[in-house]
């Protein structure tokens, strides 16, 4: 069952998972995403932070997105036996913008611009990046950057308070 959440509920959220896995070595995170689009740049933006913070096994960055032509590829060379958090962006109600859609289950990518893509995670948080439209692409496209970031920003120093977390080293 999704549940909408802010900054502070995305943390509780993810420091449940924490709570149950403590290894950020047996963590992957699959940030899913383009940058070549505004809105769907919060995977990449959000695994080039956490990578550079230096978590051990991030799947989509800005110089290796994760986007739908990479994903099925990407998703068989998981590491066997790893907890797989599944980041994407998504569109919402203009009221949920800027909020997470979370899960304790996988989600789909894609699923906003009509697309069929294999489920991915066995949790997931989606950003709610812009308002559902009757057309996703350019809803995706025309998404403000700086909330794209401040989103990435804010699920990234999530991730680090829910598994204590500092630059670099756990």
């Amino acid at each position: 069952m999704r549940r909408l959440v802010d900054g502070t509920g995305l943390a509780e959220f993810l420091a449940g998972i924490a709570a149950e896995c403590p290894d950020p070595d047996g963590i992957v995170m699959l940030c899913i995403g383009t940058d070549r689009s505004t809105g769907d740049a919060f995977g990449p933006l959000l695994g080039s932070r956490l990578l550079r913070d230096g978590w051990p096994h991030v799947y989509g960055t800005l110089r290796e997105p994760c986007d739908a032509d990479r994903l099925p590829d990407v998703l068989g060379r998981l590491p066997a036996g790893k907890t797989v958090i599944a980041f994407d962006a998504c569109l919402g109600s203009p009221a949920n913008v800027g909020k997470f859609s979370v899960a304790r289950g996988p989600l789909l990518p894609a699923e906003a611009v009509g697309r069929r893509l294999p489920e991915a995670g066995h949790y997931s948080a989606a950003a709610v990046v812009a308002a559902r439209t009757a057309k996703p692409y350019h809803a995706l496209m025309t998404a403000p950057l700086s909330l794209v970031m401040d989103m990435a920003e804010a699920a990234a120093a999530a991730a680090a308070s829910a598994w204590r977390w500092t630059e670099g080293r756990a």
